[in-house]
């Protein structure tokens, strides 16, 4: 097995992109939302929380996209029985409400985007819509590799 190996990142430009298309998201749904961009590691990378959203929801939304990056999955995928468990594991960054998904390029999670403020479903519309912006395949209901 090789010392080193060729990765990605998430880049400020694609933070910009995915900030950008979930504010139109949010706009067009008549919402307002938090958002957040997370690297690979959970470190933040982006927040935006909109005029006049619930500012309770902003550590909530970066909770989404921790886990959406750390587990590979979209939020909201775990039992109710395991919950108090993960968030041991993930020392309480762990949230299983939806509206987190992971970025992933060529089969490797690289990061995760979150939004929250609305309901489930809006979040989940909003978080997409965010992620859309990277133009990658589909792949926000699958494990990665």
């Amino acid at each position: 097995m090789p010392d080193f190996v060729a990765t990605h990142r998430i880049t400020h430009e694609a933070c910009t992109k995915i900030l950008a298309a979930g504010i139109a998201k949010a706009t067009e749904i008549d919402v307002k939302i938090s958002l957040a961009v997370v690297d690979a590691g959970g470190q933040l990378l982006a927040f935006l929380r909109m005029d006049g959203a619930r500012m309770f929801s902003g550590r909530a939304t970066i909770k989404k996209a921790i886990t959406s990056a750390s587990q590979g999955l979209a939020t909201g995928y775990h039992s109710k029985d395991d919950e108090v468990s993960m968030q041991i594991r993930m020392d309480g960054d762990f949230t299983n409400v939806p509206g987190g998904f992971p970025i992933i390029v060529d089969g490797l999670v690289i990061g995760g985007v979150g939004a929250g403020g609305a309901k489930r479903e809006e979040d989940v519309i909003v978080a997409q819509a965010a992620l859309n912006a990277l133009g990658l395949p589909n792949t926000s209901s699958t494990a990665a590799k």
